[in-house]
C-alpha cells in the first residue's frame, strides 16, 4: 500500500485518533491517559511512517546513567518501538514502519502498542529520572 498524507488522515480517523495537521508531512494526535496527556506526532515520508510521543518524558537532558541504561534495556525488549532523546534532551518514544508494504491492520496494531507502552512506562520513567 502506497500511503498518501490524506490516506493517513483517514486511517487516523478510522482508528479514532483525533488529529490536526502539524506541518506538510505530520499530524499531531493528543490522547488522554491515566498517565497524563500523550502528544503523538505521526510523520509520513517517502519510505517511513513514524509515530512519536514527544516529549515522552521531559528531562531537558538531565538523564542519569541509570535512566539511560534502563532505556537501553527497554529498547531491547520493546516490539517495534524505541526510546531516544530529542534535540532538547527529552525522552521520546517512537515506532517506525516502512511504507513499502504497509496495511491498515499493521498501522493499528503498531499505534496501539505505542500508546500501551507509553502508559505502561511513563510513571516508571518519571520516578527513575526524578522528573515531574
Amino acid at each position: 500500500m502506497s500511503l498518501t498524507f490524506e490516506q493517513l488522515g483517514k486511517q487516523l480517523d478510522a482508528l479514532g485518533w483525533p488529529h490536526r495537521r502539524h506541518d506538510a508531512h505530520t499530524y499531531r494526535c493528543d490522547h488522554k491517559s491515566r498517565e497524563g496527556e500523550l502528544h503523538v506526532y505521526v510523520r509520513l515520508s517517502d519510505h517511513w511512517l513514524v509515530a512519536s510521543v514527544v516529549p515522552f518524558l521531559g528531562t531537558k537532558g538531565d538523564n542519569s546513567f541509570e535512566l539511560v541504561r534502563w532505556l537501553l534495556r527497554q529498547n531491547r525488549d520493546l516490539y517495534q518501538a524505541r526510546f531516544s532523546a530529542d534535540e532538547d534532551g527529552d525522552i521520546v518514544l517512537s515506532v517506525e514502519l516502512p511504507t513499502e508494504s504497509l496495511d491498515p491492520g499493521e498501522i493499528q496494531s503498531t499505534f496501539e502498542n505505542l500508546l500501551r507502552y507509553a502508559v505502561e512506562h511513563r510513571a516508571t520513567l518519571r520516578r527513575a529520572s526524578g522528573a515531574a
